[in-house]
């Protein structure tokens, strides 16, 4: 879909208006699974208020390929310790999936965990190349009104 006759600040408002304007959460739930062609909906979209954070940068940890790092660390490893290296990594891994909301505070409460979290930050993620990110945009669901003026769905 083109944004050529859509001025980039009122493009950026209706996608932030239609994510935080309407419950897509409560949608999903009541909406069976199946395909659904030729939806037209008319509707008029109110932002009272937009904002439009500046671009930053930030450390590349969400960039890291997970599973290609951790294969390249075990390719490092002798032939004879991979064996060690792979129960190690599924053991600490399951410990991380199974953890609560609040199990990475635990688990650097843990003696030296979380020295060495600030090891690995230091000697290895800050000497990484920071990525670029754009700013956030954000509109409070209170200043956002979406009504449907007419809508349609092809047989």
């Amino acid at each position: 879909m083109s944004n050529a006759n859509i001025d980039p600040k009122f493009a950026l408002a209706i996608t932030t208006a239609v994510k935080k304007g309407l419950d897509a959460t409560a949608a999903r739930e009541e909406t069976a699974p199946g395909v659904y062609s030729g939806m037209k909906m008319l509707l008029e979209i109110e932002v009272d208020e937009m904002r439009v954070a500046p671009d930053t940068d930030k450390s590349p940890t969400c960039s890291i390929p997970l599973l290609a790092t951790c294969a390249l660390l075990l390719k490092r490893f002798a032939p004879t310790e991979r064996d060690r290296a792979l129960e190690i990594f599924e053991e600490v891994m399951t410990q991380a999936l199974d953890m609560p909301k609040d199990g990475v505070k635990k688990l650097l409460d843990e003696s030296g965990v979380a020295e060495l979290e600030k090891t690995l930050k230091e000697n290895v993620i800050a000497k990484l190349p920071r990525v670029p990110v754009k700013g956030a945009v954000t509109v409070k669901p209170e200043h956002v009104h979406v009504t449907l003026k007419s809508m349609s769905l092809a047989d």
